[in-house]
């Protein structure tokens, strides 16, 4: 693999232990966990488009994470098949795009039906001050079967 790829596998991982352990109240529940566990991951301009349809800037989807903290015991997000898609390089800035594939595997998920779910996600990092941040997230929800 990659340097890219392992940057982006940690990346895609580290936010899937958090949500594992945030929703399910293993991690502290303060701002500064909540801040650098997913808030300082993503872009100020950051959209996500969920399995629904419905589209969330940011704050729309850090207000609700935040107040879910130890809501679903039960939880756990893993990731299998990651893959990159394609890296772009623009101009002198530093700035970069890096855009990659992944499954999500949810289980014991209180708020989605079923509870134990697969999404194919798509994401779009920008790297920023030489790290990558996520810029866009597009989840499709898969049929287990």
């Amino acid at each position: 693999m990659s340097d890219l790829g392992a940057e982006v596998r940690a990346e895609v991982e580290a936010l899937h232990v958090f949500f594992t352990g945030w929703f399910g109240g293993a991690l502290p529940g303060s701002d500064a966990a909540f801040a650098r566990g997913l808030a300082d991951h993503l872009h100020p301009d950051f959209e996500i488009v969920l399995p629904s349809g419905t589209v969330h800037d940011r704050d729309g989807l850090l207000t609700p994470i935040r107040q879910a903290w130890g809501a679903n015991p039960g939880f756990s997000a893993t990731v299998r098949d990651l893959r990159l898609l394609g890296q772009w390089m623009p101009g002198e800035s530093g700035a970069g795009l890096v855009l990659a594939a992944y499954v999500e595997v949810q289980t014991g998920a209180r708020n989605t039906t079923p509870a134990d779910n697969l999404r194919h996600a798509t994401v779009l990092f920008e790297r920023l001050a030489g790290r990558l941040v996520w810029r866009h997230l597009h989840e499709t929800a898969l049929n287990a079967g």
